[in-house]
């Protein structure tokens, strides 16, 4: 009996260790995909709006990323780098000049998904989140703008921290991964401030030409030099497809 009672605990053990080893299995995934993104929050708005301080003018754009995810027990953790290329163009007041937006925005990012299981179905549901570092560049073009010399202007690099989440869906077909994901990017989460990076003898040329998502605190209503009043939230909603190859 004591022999039995050793091999039922033996094999109990067995299968402990066999079940953990199994659900332990590190599973890695590489892939590359595009995206279409829109702004929101004050990221969206017109050239108008751009002109005046209140919003950033910016239209729906392109993104580009490459994406690593890593699987253990329930639960994935993955790694993206994205860059994401917007753009807007029209008046600067109603009927009069012309603006041209180009923004770039390069992503780190960072964070859980945790996969929902379907049993026997090559497809598996996830929710995310993440954390991002986020760099902006680009490019504005003013063309018989009141106040301002016609011509090309660089934007200063600005970095901010964001947040995002949301959700998505794989597709498997053998080694083949399709990965459809939304998610919600809040891009300037953290580190928002007026800072003028480009001083010209051009005051508000130089308001144009800065990230300046913080308030300007020598904001004077009506001025020309100080003119952005609140700060601006910036983010977008994106849509991607990526194609991943387990390894």
């Amino acid at each position: 009996m004591k022999n039995i009672h050793i091999s039922i605990l033996a094999g109990l053990l067995f299968i402990l260790i066999f079940t953990y080893q199994t659900n332990a299995q590190v599973t890695l995934q590489l892939g590359a995909g595009l995206g279409y993104a829109t702004p929101t929050g004050d990221f969206g708005g017109n050239t108008t709006e751009f002109y005046s301080g209140t919003k950033y003018g910016i239209e729906s754009g392109f993104n580009y990323h490459a994406k690593a995810r890593v699987g253990l027990l329930f639960l994935n953790v993955f790694g993206e780098l994205g860059y994401t290329t917007f753009s807007g163009e029209g008046d600067a007041t109603p009927g009069q000049g012309n603006i041209k937006l180009s923004n770039n925005v390069f992503s780190i990012k960072a964070g859980p998904e945790f996969p929902i299981t379907i049993p026997l179905s090559p497809i598996t549901p996830y929710l995310m989140g993440f954390v991002a570092v986020n760099t902006f560049s680009g490019d504005v073009e003013f063309q018989n703008v009141n106040g301002i010399d016609d011509g090309t202007y660089d934007l200063a690099s600005a970095t901010r921290v964001g947040i995002g989440g949301g959700g998505g869906v794989t597709f498997s077909a053998g080694p083949l991964k399709l990965d459809l994901s939304i998610q919600y990017h809040l891009i300037n989460f953290t580190g928002n401030e007026y800072k003028i990076e480009n001083v010209t003898s051009h005051e508000r040329l130089d308001n144009y030409t800065s990230l300046n998502d913080g308030a300007d605190p020598a904001y004077v209503n009506g001025s020309s030099a100080h003119f952005i009043q609140d700060d601006r939230g910036i983010g977008a909603m994106e849509f991607k497809v990526t194609a991943m190859f387990g390894l």
